[in-house]
């Protein structure tokens, strides 16, 4: 027989296991307070990068000139990094034959059909000062609005695009398990070549402020879950997606963070988080920067919109479900000992 108290204690040390597998992660996609970013400096305190995302011990910052940063201490919002040394990215170059540009290693088979896009917003409150008159719009946020541009941007490329304006408020941790569902969703319904969620900064107008061209245009920011099961993909993802910015719209990268957490990018090789400006700067700017990240997608994803699409590498899949497997364990856990104690109750 079981005494209720062991039963108590039994099922508190599952809750815990539970806690312990996930939630660690949702306290990694904290942000800073309002008005608050975190400093990123270097070993000479010069400023390399500005965030609004928290930054942990570990998280890593690729700059817009390929230069790798470690952060090694946090105190306050000041994050000391050191230098990691000069970042190998993938190298891009002009096929006369193909006449467009591609990856001198292509490791890409194409096939028919159009290649897909999915594309959602996990801060559906997320704005524009300057355009929009305030930084949040519970539900309504005109980040909406770059994402319809980003989507018909994609559509004119030659794109399929399944463009998703859920609604995930409030803006706080557990907005990423919200929007888990509309991306699950996105990816059931189209088995997409690439995953896009798209936000926008909290920090000075002039981390992002830049010109593509002579155009004024806000930089853009790709975020990458390191402590996801398919970081080194998605981090392969993401320096392609850099280099072709880098190549066909230089000035347009303003580099890869690899924060704590995973941005549910566990659930594709390709699924990417893109900070597309910040609050301070418009929302034209930050319209005009992501189309011209569009302009770059069929380069990155290697397809011929025209006819053929992308497939992800073979290696792409490596280490994808991971955490919807600890998952499983958790919730098996959880049932055989809600299954066992009960058991054990019925025999008393």
């Amino acid at each position: 027989m079981i005494s209720m108290n062991r039963k108590i204690g039994l099922l508190v040390l599952l809750i815990m296991v539970g806690i312990l597998c996930f939630g660690s992660l949702a306290m990694a996609h904290d942000e800073a307070a309002q008005g608050k970013y975190y400093t990123l400096v270097d070993e000479n305190n010069k400023i390399i990068h500005l965030t609004s995302t928290r930054v942990y011990v570990g998280d890593e910052y690729i700059s817009s000139d390929n230069s790798r940063y470690k952060v090694m201490t946090v105190s306050s919002y000041q994050a000391r990094c050191q230098y990691m040394g000069k970042e190998k990215m993938p190298v891009i170059q002009n096929n006369e034959y193909k006449q467009s540009w591609v990856f001198a290693m292509k490791n890409i088979v194409t096939s028919k059909g159009k290649p897909t896009i999915a594309v959602y917003h996990t801060h559906s409150d997320e704005s524009y000062v300057p355009s929009d008159g305030k930084e949040s719009i519970p539900g309504n946020g005109g980040i909406y609005d770059v994402g319809r541009v980003f989507a018909q941007r994609l559509k004119d490329q030659g794109f399929d695009v399944q463009y998703s304006e859920n609604n995930h408020n409030p803006h706080d941790v557990n907005a990423y398990n919200r929007s888990r569902r509309t991306a699950v969703s996105l990816i059931r319904k189209s088995a997409p070549d690439a995953v896009i969620d798209v936000h926008r900064d909290a920090v000075p107008a002039e981390q992002y402020k830049t010109e593509v061209k002579g155009q004024p245009v806000t930089k853009i920011k790709l975020v990458v879950g390191r402590t996801n099961p398919n970081m080194k993909t998605n981090l392969e993802f993401a320096k392609k997606m850099k280099s072709v910015m880098d190549q066909k719209k230089p000035g347009l990268s303003n580099g890869i963070y690899m924060g704590k957490g995973d941005y549910n990018q566990d659930l594709s090789p390709r699924a990417m988080l893109v900070e597309v400006g910040a609050h301070t700067n418009s929302k034209e700017e930050a319209e005009k920067g992501i189309k011209l990240l569009a302009d770059t997608m069929p380069t990155v994803l290697g397809a011929n919109v025209s006819g053929g699409a992308a497939k992800k590498p073979l290696t792409d899949n490596q280490g994808s479900g991971t955490v919807i497997i600890v998952m499983l364990v958790v919730v098996i856990a959880g049932a055989g000992g809600y299954y066992w104690l009960n058991r054990g109750s019925s025999r008393q």
